[in-house]
């Protein structure tokens, strides 16, 4: 049985942790993870990003722009509650915590998790024209190394094609920017992964004007580097570098 998509919020300390998710996935795939924080005192909340966790027509139709706009909402709420606010996410979670890194200089750090900076995916080259043709395309084979992973997630089986060029022109806006990012960054990501390229994670590294930027690189996992088999890893250096702020 696949894990709900439903949004969640633990509150803790002085520090939450914004948690955002991946493309047609949910938060369920950060939800290891937030135990964990939870459980060292720290605040977290995990949005169900704008046309997930239904079906993937509504999924369609969505501008990044409003990914951001809920975003921001999030983080303004944990402000006005005197809250510091990190904001930390996988996949395309990243991009969209880089971007509020960028825009935000009230976010006192940036962790992403697996970030897709250089697309892994030869898709990615030709969408603009396979959305003029088909509404929708299969997800990249799953990379699980953990085959207990399938049952911590839900996702879209599909992308929906138009949506994938919007989001790839998002991520390619983000790498030109990538030197208004200064805060503290995090950056982990998996060998085995083949839905983003090390280039890309090399590239992040090297352009973030960030003064302390720290990366981590993980052997035995895939793309869902926060639910497969090295998620304990993750939280461990989650937490490490959250102590240090």
């Amino acid at each position: 049985m696949a894990a709900s998509p439903q949004p969640f919020s633990m509150p803790g300390g002085p520090i939450t942790v914004v948690l955002l998710h991946g493309y047609t996935g949910s938060p369920a795939e950060l939800s290891l993870l937030a135990d964990v924080l939870h459980q060292q005192g720290y605040g977290v909340e995990a949005p169900l990003l704008v046309g997930h966790g239904t079906c993937l027509e509504d999924l369609m139709p969505v501008l990044p722009s409003q990914w951001l706009e809920q975003i921001d909402g999030v983080i303004d709420c944990l402000l006005d509650h005197g809250q510091r606010v990190v904001v930390a996410g996988l996949s395309l979670g990243s991009i969209l915590a880089i971007q509020a890194g960028m825009r935000r200089p009230d976010v006192e750090a940036v962790i992403a998790y697996s970030p897709p900076i250089v697309s892994g995916d030869p898709r990615a080259l030709i969408a603009p024209v396979l959305s003029l043709f088909l509404p929708s395309v299969p997800r990249p084979a799953d990379d699980f190394v953990d085959p207990l992973t399938p049952e911590r997630l839900w996702k879209y089986q599909r992308w929906p094609s138009r949506c994938s060029v919007r989001v790839l022109d998002l991520i390619a806006s983000t790498r030109r920017q990538l030197g208004n990012l200064q805060q503290p960054l995090l950056v982990m990501a998996s060998t085995l992964d083949k839905v983003i390229t090390r280039r890309g994670v090399e590239l992040l590294l090297q352009r973030a004007a960030s003064e302390r930027v720290e990366v981590y690189w993980l052997k035995g996992s895939g793309h869902v580097i926060t639910a497969d088999a090295e998620w304990k890893m993750v939280a461990d250096q989650t937490l490490i570098f959250l102590k240090d702020l």
